[in-house]
Parts: structure tokens; C-alpha cells; sequence
């Protein structure tokens, strides 16, 4: 946490922050709303956790949802966020900028345009998290992605599960959105958020499983005009063979981490 910056004005020594950790931990959460409401909040919304077995630390989580509400509340937006601005359309126009090789820092501007933040924080041990959605201030959406796979198809994928999210369940209240999208969920509203993010990448008429070759993979990217990371992560992931096309399809995400 001292390393990532949690902890701004800080200057000393590992000892001596642990010395004073109270005094720092408590300046942390009062920097950021509703921030020592955060743990109650979480364990009110348990249904909203998609994990698996692997036993999550509560404090780690609730400390790094306090840092990314921080990292949030430090970026002025150039706009209001309206309800209702996340619709199928709006993200099938945001996949086409996957197309670019600047395609995630374009996203950003997308986003932030429409009143959203977006916030890249690496998770801390034992939180085993892809992404995450709240309402920051000013009812603004916040966006959070750790980016803990590193690869573009699956930043592509996990933006697009978070805003299915704001189009289809961020309400207004505290509840958190909270996702290991390496585990599967019987739960609705992360059975819908993974269906409207899958449709706003790619169309619902095409078998991937018939898909083989990269030739065939960029043919179809071109077609669609998006990345062909994004085709060949949805066959991969449709046929369980994450072996396919080799080291071809396996960019990793370039991105500004610093806000």
C-alpha cells in the first residue's frame, strides 16, 4: 500500500508507517466516500462478489476499494454522468476503438467523456480481482480494472462486464460490483453482465467454434472493425482451448496506471 501510494504525504519508514498505521489507515478511509462504510457495505452485498473458493482477504478488498475511490475522486471529469448514456449501442461503438493500438487510452477518453471514471489499480494479495463497479461522487460511475491477466482481450472483456453493469444495475446506492471473471457465477445479474459485454464485443450469429485458422480470425476482426484479440480470446474461450493460434492473439494491455 505505502509502495502504490495509498498513503499520500507519507515519507517515513516501513516501521515507523506501521507504528502509526491507525492514524494513516484512518486518513485513508475518511479521504473517500463513504470509506469506513465500505466493509459493512461489502458484507451486505455478498451477491455481488463473484469469486470462488479461493479465500479472499476482506481487509486487502475493502482497502483497495478505498484506494480506488480515492485515485477516482482526484480526476476532475469534463462532464456529468446522465443515466441511461450505457446502452448496447453506445458500447458496441466504444469495442470499435479496440481496433487502434491506442485502443485502451482511447477508451478512457470514451468513457470519461460520458462522465465515467476509469481507475487501473493492481489488486492487492489474496483479493483475486479482474474488475469492479461503484458509484463515486456525484453519482458518477467509477470503473475500477487491476488488469492482473495483463492481456487485451481480457481489459476488453472486463470493461465491457463492468458498464453491462452500470447499463443494466448500478442503481445509485453503495452496492458494489465486485468481479474474479475467472469464476463462474449463478448469480443473474453477473450471468447478464456477461451476456450484454459478449454482444457489445461481438455479434451473437457467428459459431466460433468453426473459426481455426488466424487468417480467418483477422478476416472476421476487419469485418466487424475491432481488434482480432478480442475474436480470438472469444474462441478461445468458447472451445476451452487457450492454446489456439499460438503465440499469435496475445497482446498485452498498454494503458496509463498513474490515474
Amino acid at each position: 500500500m505505502r509502495k502504490r501510494g495509498y498513503f499520500e504525504g507519507f515519507e517515513g519508514s516501513l516501521p515507523e508507517l506501521k507504528e502509526y498505521a491507525a492514524e494513516w489507515l484512518t486518513r485513508l478511509f475518511r479521504s473517500v466516500r463513504g470509506g469506513f462504510d465500505l466493509e459493512r457495505a461489502l458484507l451486505r452485498t455478498t451477491a455481488h462478489l463473484r469469486t470462488n473458493e479461493k479465500v479472499s482477504d476482506p481487509y486487502a478488498l475493502w482497502a483497495w476499494q478505498a484506494r480506488v475511490l480515492q485515485k477516482a475522486a482526484e480526476r476532475q471529469l469534463p462532464c456529468t454522468y446522465v443515466k441511461g448514456t450505457v446502452t448496447l449501442e453506445w458500447m458496441q461503438n466504444l469495442s470499435r476503438l479496440s481496433w487502434s493500438d491506442k485502443g485502451p487510452e482511447l477508451a478512457r477518453e470514451y468513457l470519461e467523456k460520458a462522465g465515467i471514471h476509469l481507475v487501473i489499480e493492481p489488486h492487492l494479495p489474496k483479493t483475486y480481482l479482474d474488475g469492479a463497479v461503484c458509484v463515486g461522487t456525484n453519482d458518477s460511475p467509477v470503473i475500477a480494472l487491476t488488469l492482473r491477466h495483463e492481456r487485451l482481450d481480457n481489459f476488453w472483456f472486463t470493461l465491457m462486464h463492468e458498464l453491462a453493469h452500470v447499463a443494466l444495475h448500478l442503481d445509485g446506492s453503495e452496492a458494489w460490483f465486485i468481479d474474479n471473471l475467472d469464476a463462474e457465477s449463478g448469480d443473474d445479474k453477473e450471468q447478464q453482465a456477461d451476456a450484454l459485454a459478449q454482444l457489445a464485443l461481438l455479434p451473437d450469429n457467428i459459431d466460433f467454434r468453426e473459426i481455426t485458422l488466424a487468417t480467418s480470425v483477422r478476416k472476421l476482426a476487419s469485418e466487424l472493425n475491432i481488434s482480432p484479440v478480442i475474436v480470438a480470446g472469444r474462441i478461445r474461450h468458447e472451445t476451452g482451448n487457450h492454446r489456439l493460434f499460438g503465440s499469435a492473439f496475445r497482446e498485452k494491455v498498454t494503458i496509463r496506471t498513474d490515474y
